[in-house]
């Protein structure tokens, strides 16, 4: 992997792909879950981000790429949510790759309709399981998010692996459809913007966890924002700065669009 300030090529870029939690925003979910009331902490995206993305718009499309709900990022992005410039659009895609909104209207994932009523019973038969560990069950439609303090092997014994996915993050399971992931989300939307735009849609992409290998995998340019978990992007954004790095990328791709501009006017 190439540190990020090498990346300089990057003028048929028309699309930059941003994870959420760790990468644009701190990482870290307080949920509660008690009898039938969900409470968890929602966490907003700097004013820089949000200026900055704003003035990218006017050179590529931009997409948030995240694990939460759609209502959640709707709410967490509202200051960008149905934004076009220069005929860009900012895209939502939620529940890593189960949920997607290009300007206000949102469109089909793919989804298996007998996976997903299968995926309801097994959110009933997840809720029956008892742990002291088990923290809450986060709302999403596609697929199933249970915040744990640590792993629970009865949540693990209910997962068929040839039908589920199962990722354990530290701090939640991820339990959905493997053939439903930001991967297969992200060509999706470029399959959607090369509609709309008639143009050839190139992506770059930063994640840092396990849930954005197949978004990484899909990218044409993939960015590592942790390069001791995700080692076969090709950059990196050193997790040692005290920048978030979904910031770090796109200052930069800011600065490289700008002299792209600069050169065009000379």
């Amino acid at each position: 992997m190439k540190h990020i300030d090498e990346l300089f090529e990057i003028g048929d870029v028309n699309l930059i792909v941003f994870d959420v939690d760790g990468v644009i925003v701190p990482r870290g979910t307080k949920i509660l879950e008690k009898e039938s009331l969900v409470s968890y902490n929602l966490k907003f995206p700097s004013k820089e981000f949000i200026e900055i993305v704003y003035e990218l718009l006017s050179y590529s499309n931009i997409a948030i790429s995240s694990g939460r709900n759609m209502l959640t990022l709707k709410t967490v992005f509202a200051e960008l949510f149905g934004q076009e410039r220069n005929g860009n659009h900012f895209v939502m895609q939620a529940e890593n790759g189960g949920r997607i909104s290009i300007g206000p209207d949102e469109i089909g994932a793919g989804h298996n309709p007998d996976y997903i009523r299968g995926l309801s019973l097994l959110r009933s038969k997840l809720r029956k399981v008892e742990h002291e560990h088990i923290i809450g069950h986060e709302p999403k439609e596609t697929f199933i998010t249970i915040h744990c303090h640590d792993r629970v092997p009865g949540i693990e014994e209910l997962i068929d692996r040839n039908t589920h996915y199962l990722i354990w993050n530290g701090e939640a399971y991820d339990i959905g459809d493997p053939n439903i992931t930001k991967g297969t989300g992200l060509q999706r939307v470029k399959q959607v913007l090369g509609e709309k735009t008639g143009k050839k849609i190139k992506a770059i992409a930063i994640g840092d966890r396990h849930n954005d290998i197949d978004l990484l995998k899909e990218a044409d340019i993939s960015v590592s924002a942790d390069p001791k978990l995700l080692t076969e992007a090709d950059y990196f954004v050193p997790d040692d700065l005290e920048e978030l790095p979904g910031i770090v990328l796109a200052r930069h791709l800011l600065k490289k669009y700008r002299e792209i501009d600069s050169y065009t006017m000379i």
